[in-house]
């Protein structure tokens, strides 16, 4: 078992004044990594499976403890769409952009409920905005 550290660093100075921030996170027991750069394309297909078991690209409901994709393009964007029970949201990762999280759970409503029901995220899938991208997937278990 090993630690993962995540250190994310905002740095912005206006009317000279600092106001940027540093938070460091030190998540433990993390006991397996996945990281890998692939090609999203306008075709939508998935970068990322959740089920009861581990398969090739799949990982275990609340295994995962830690998971980063970052658009590596310089210009295009991507979109990530987010699926679970039933609903699902779509996230816009703009050239250079991550999105993140800390565990595998979601809810999405569109009926502005304000109770969260909080379920297993199934999948996520992610396509090019145009021609391809290529994004980068970190997961911690």
């Amino acid at each position: 078992m090993a630690d993962l550290t995540v250190t994310i660093t905002e740095s912005v100075t206006l009317n000279n004044k600092n106001h940027g921030a540093t938070n460091v996170e030190t998540i433990s027991s993390v006991t397996q990594v996945d990281h890998r750069i692939m090609t999203a394309t306008t075709a939508e297909h998935s970068i990322v499976l959740f089920d009861s078991t581990i398969a090739a690209g799949q990982f275990v409901d609340g295994s995962v403890k830690y998971l980063r994709v970052t658009n590596l393009d310089a210009s295009e964007f991507a979109t990530l769409r987010v699926l679970g029970n039933s609903e699902e949201y779509f996230v816009k990762l703009e050239a250079g952009d991550s999105f993140i999280l800390g565990n595998s759970l979601m809810d999405a409503n569109a009926t502005g409920s304000q109770s969260a029901s909080l379920a297993n995220i199934d999948s996520i899938k992610a396509d090019a905005n145009s021609g391809t991208v290529q994004l980068e997937v970190f997961i911690a278990q």
